[in-house]
């Protein structure tokens, strides 16, 4: 009963990591936004959607470069706690200057999720130097006692026991409802910060990024880290076998 709350907890420990990896890995590619462009049909979207906008004008008249690059600078300014929100702009194809892309209440509800990045990754520092710190000590109670004090389940084994937790997981999601638990994480992560839910007709930030997209994010994000967690427990495995 111990190992497996032992190996529990490193595991998701470790996963954690991972997912934080995933993020910087995935944020550094701008989550290869110009191929979910095109898989959410984000271009319609606009072109239904930002001429009712009634707090700014003719972003539908913009490119989809421009769309990219707009999701750009708004991922590279939330890695970077928050730099630039208000400096994102909107620009004609000629290059005219239209307006500014991101209205106050969006800002400041973007510059709470870079709060959130923030805080995340000092959580993620510390949580790594523990793991080091105890697998580094379960190697060196082995090697100094010729014996374990801890080890490792096989990596096929915690391959489908991940692989099993995760589908458990998606599983409630999708019975919940993946609105819904979007919603709910959003009224937990930031009940006390400022609006953070924007009608397609007050918003182009909503417009150009569409629940959906969240979704795809979200998985990507998932499989990547499942990538580093194998990578990184074959290692840990094989150092502590």
């Amino acid at each position: 009963m111990r190992k497996i709350l032992i190996t529990s907890l490193l595991s998701i420990s470790l996963f954690v990591i991972c997912l934080f990896l995933a993020w910087k890995s995935l944020s550094a590619t701008n989550f290869f936004f110009e191929r979910l462009y095109q898989l959410h049909a984000i271009d319609e979207q606009i072109k239904n959607y930002a001429p009712q906008n009634r707090n700014k004008e003719n972003f539908g008249l913009t490119s989809n470069l421009e769309h990219q690059r707009i999701f750009g600078e708004i991922v590279s300014s939330i890695n970077s706690n928050g730099k630039g929100l208000s400096q994102i702009s909107y620009f004609y194809p000629s290059g005219e200057k239209i307006d500014e892309f991101l209205t106050n209440n969006e800002i400041t509800h973007l510059q709470d999720v870079s709060e959130l990045i923030v805080s995340s990754t000092q959580f993620v520092l510390i949580l790594t130097g523990v793991l080091i710190a105890v697998y580094g000590f379960f190697f060196y109670y082995k090697i100094s006692r010729s014996r374990y004090l801890w080890k490792p389940v096989t990596t096929l084994f915690s391959f489908f026991t991940m692989v099993f937790t995760l589908s458990v997981i998606s599983g409630i999601i999708f019975v919940i409802g993946t609105r819904k638990v979007f919603h709910l994480l959003h009224e937990v992560l930031f009940s006390d910060k400022g609006q953070w839910f924007f009608y397609y007709q007050d918003s182009l930030m909503t417009t150009l990024l569409p629940e959906s997209l969240f979704g795809t994010i979200a998985v990507m994000i998932t499989v990547c880290a499942f990538f580093y967690w194998i990578i990184l427990n074959i290692i840990i495995t094989k150092i502590l076998e």
